[in-house]
């Protein structure tokens, strides 16, 4: 009986462990997403993805450059 409770606690802690790795990826995935579009929005003509997370409108001003459409989003 005691090796069966040794087991359980071990399954146990793979699980949770599993679980906390789990959590980890999707913060670092959603932080990856946001650190691309901030990457676009600062260097939008040297940057190229086809990621449609990292799509952005931008209006070019003639002789001046290229600045992205204020859409309330973009915050330095």
């Amino acid at each position: 009986m005691k090796e069966d409770t040794s087991e359980f606690n071990e399954v146990s802690q793979l699980r949770t462990r599993c679980t906390i790795l789990e959590s980890q990826i999707e913060v670092l995935e959603k932080q990856n997403i946001e650190l691309k579009e901030l990457v676009t929005k600062l260097y939008p003509d040297t940057t190229g993805s086809n990621d449609p997370n990292m799509k952005r409108k931008w209006t070019e001003i003639p002789e001046v450059g290229k600045f992205p459409v204020d859409d309330g989003e973009f915050q330095v």
